[in-house]
């Protein structure tokens, strides 16, 4: 009879850790919004004209890993659809301009360390893999009131890098439970094009700004 309960008693030991403590791993959605910026230059550096942020979106899932009991650290991987939009100016004299949008689809993946200074908020580090799946640049030239337009879709004449890294850096506020607020700021090393021959623009120094909203399970 002794073993019998000592056996049971075994047997239940993982059910009694796990109901008595929280699984290390949990899941999360979040979505909100891209501020992003890019420049525009020549082989020597030289930017074509002005940029400024343009407004786009993004939106995916996460999985945060714990660290020991205790720890302030813990980890977090994330899979998210980004939408970048690029705003380049060339021209603006009097009634003559000539103005760029450029927009990125991208699947980025970021892998960073969050550090929990109170338990509501984290400071957050890493890098991150982006795919660039699609891309395409308007421009728009207007001269004496009349504006022409024109489109280059960067996938079909296969410029767009398909891989491209970066670095990350952020905040996290939990503001009830699992629901919280996040902003980051990334920075995308290389070009988004590859440059065919030395007069093609080099489309790089890509960064975005993301303000959001999530919830952890």
């Amino acid at each position: 009879m002794k073993k019998l309960s000592a056996l049971l008693l075994l047997a239940s030991a993982p059910a009694m850790i796990f109901a008595q403590g929280r699984s290390p791993i949990r899941f999360g959605l979040k979505a909100g919004g891209n501020l992003s910026h890019m420049t525009i230059s020549d082989n020597n550096g030289n930017a074509y004209g002005s940029a400024s942020f343009g407004l786009g979106y993004y939106a995916g899932g996460l999985m945060e890993i714990s660290g020991p009991a205790g720890s302030k650290f813990k980890g977090q991987v994330e899979a998210l659809y980004n939408r970048h939009n690029y705003k380049n100016n060339y021209l603006s004299i009097g009634s003559a301009s000539i103005d760029q949008t450029t927009k990125l689809d991208q699947i980025s993946v970021p892998v960073m360390i969050k550090y929990f200074v109170i338990p509501s908020l984290s400071f957050n580090l890493g890098a991150a893999v982006n795919f660039n799946i699609a891309g395409k640049a308007k421009v728009e030239s207007t001269f004496e009131n009349v504006t022409t337009t024109s489109t280059t879709d960067f996938k079909d004449n296969d410029y767009l890098q398909t891989v491209q890294v970066g670095a990350l850096a952020g905040v996290t506020y939990y503001v009830y439970k699992g629901l919280f607020v996040d902003g980051r700021y990334n920075y995308t090393f290389g070009k988004m094009l590859d440059q065919k021959n030395n007069t093609d623009p080099a489309y790089k120094n890509a960064s975005a700004i993301q303000l959001g909203v999530g919830y952890k399970f």
